[in-house]
């Protein structure tokens, strides 16, 4: 196989998007290259799908998202070096105002789209200290099991301490990330979400006895492991920001701008964004459970069935702010952890059932790679755009095998009491429950498997 000159596909795919000129802003993910175009008409489609190496192009969220797989980063190191091009982090007014023009047109679908991309964005720095602290309280807890007295030692402790920290400051860590997206002072926001989880102020709200700010009754509550504050909070110190920074006069403002932030942002969230950030995500998760009422053990089948038309979508980041309610309250998550594993599983499975039927030989090789990938990376995209979609029968098959072993996973009751990484290594973090679950990924991976192998020709590459 020859090397891949990422310069010329880099070059190939900028000519296709209408010229560096079109490009307004660029990020990517693990798999994809999201960018922000000034005219979506320019971009080439066709062309840029069927280039070498290129998976599958996406629009959703605002971003016109190519789907590289394991060639993402060099080409977007390519992307970068050869050209100038802004990247998410940067200060970009043509992107605020191509932002606002978009807005002006107050469509249904532009808010739907603009609140699903600030959240998973606002999430994003958070979901990764999540998953190593949840997987760091899985070994801890395994330890515990097998030597009982280990926790009683003081590095068991300390470690403990570490495990639980970004759960129990939620607040102040989604505070930062939402406030990093609105390009704002992360600092204002954090400081009151710390106010919020400040050993002190939570000794006064668990006293249970009436409390007034202004002369106005605060609510009793505490903000320990929520999510929704830490995010309100962050969106009215970005208002408040700016608003002060621009009416204070220069000589005033490095001092009265803060404190006026403070000042007025802090009794706001107090009185009213706090209380009804917590009061959203009791209905969030009292709307999550009502729901699975309804459909019993299914619901992960359902998540796990559901997860490759939203990834299609690019809003396969919705869940994660009803998921973290969901956590944070009942202490576990048997809804959308087990769906989000078994889709990786049954994508794995149809991946590897290609492989063994597939003539040819690259093909294989991609096949291969993609299923590992899934079943062990918990990256689905390789697999769903780079093999399954592309034959097509078997995305039936996955999405059978996803609700299957969602179903029997759900109906023995697994349990997920960490954040964890959404592949098969992610089954610790069911604990008591990971005999639920393993039977779940069983289930999957045998019934895409199955199903992909009788339904695939062996022929029908595209």
């Amino acid at each position: 196989m020859s090397k891949i000159n990422y310069d010329d596909l880099t070059k190939k795919i900028v000519e296709y998007l209408g010229g560096i000129e079109n490009i307004n802003t660029v990020t990517h993910c693990v798999t994809r290259l999201r960018l922000y175009l000034n005219d979506i008409d320019k971009a080439d489609e066709e062309k840029i799908k069927n280039l070498p190496n290129v998976l599958g192009v996406v629009y959703g969220n605002q971003q016109y998202q190519i789907i590289l797989g394991e060639h993402l980063f060099p080409v977007y190191d390519s992307l970068v070096k050869n050209y100038t091009v802004k990247t998410e982090e940067a200060i970009d007014e043509n992107l605020d105002e191509e932002l606002i023009k978009q807005a002006s047109k107050k469509d249904f679908k532009y808010y739907f789209e603009s609140v699903i991309t600030f959240m998973a964005q606002s999430l994003t720095p958070f979901i990764t200290v999540v998953y190593g602290a949840g997987m760091l309280k899985v070994i801890l807890s395994l330890l515990n099991y097998i030597v009982p007295t280990v926790s009683a030692t003081t590095t068991y402790k300390m470690l403990n301490f570490m495990s639980s920290a970004p759960f129990y400051f939620m607040p102040v860590l989604v505070a930062y990330g939402a406030s990093k997206v609105l390009k704002a002072n992360p600092a204002f926001s954090m400081a009151i979400a710390l106010t919020l989880v400040f050993p002190a102020f939570n000794t006064i709200m668990e006293a249970g006895e009436p409390i007034k700010m202004l002369g106005l009754p605060v609510h009793l509550t505490t903000y320990g492991s929520t999510l929704l504050p830490g995010i309100f909070t962050a969106i009215l110190c970005a208002y408040l920001e700016k608003l002060f920074y621009r009416i204070i006069p220069g000589v005033l403002r490095s001092v009265f701008a803060p404190l006026c932030v403070f000042l007025v942002g802090f009794p706001i969230v107090i009185l009213l964004l706090g209380p009804v950030g917590n009061v959203v995500g009791s209905w969030i998760v009292a709307g999550i459970i009502w729901l699975q009422s309804k459909v019993g053990g299914f619901a992960p089948g359902i998540i796990a069935a559901a997860q490759p038309f939203l990834v299609m979508m690019g809003v396969n980041m919705l869940p994660v702010a009803p998921m973290m309610e969901l956590f944070t309250r009942t202490g576990y998550d048997n809804v959308f952890r087990p769906g989000w594993i078994l889709h990786n599983i049954s994508e794995g499975g149809s991946c590897f059932a290609v492989a063994l039927k597939t003539k040819d030989k690259e093909f294989r090789t991609t096949a291969i790679s993609a299923g590992i990938g899934a079943l062990v990376s918990g990256v689905s995209e390789p697999a769903l755009y780079g093999v399954n979609l592309r034959l097509k029968k078997p995305m039936l098959s996955l999405v059978i095998g996803g609700l299957a072993g969602g179903a029997v996973a759900g109906f023995m009751g697994a349990k997920a009491f960490s954040m964890g990484y959404s592949s098969i290594l992610g089954v610790v973090i069911f604990e008591k429950t990971m005999g639920a679950i393993l039977a779940g990924v069983a289930v999957s991976f045998a019934v895409s498997f199955i199903c992909t192998y009788f339904l695939y020709d062996g022929k029908s590459i595209k």
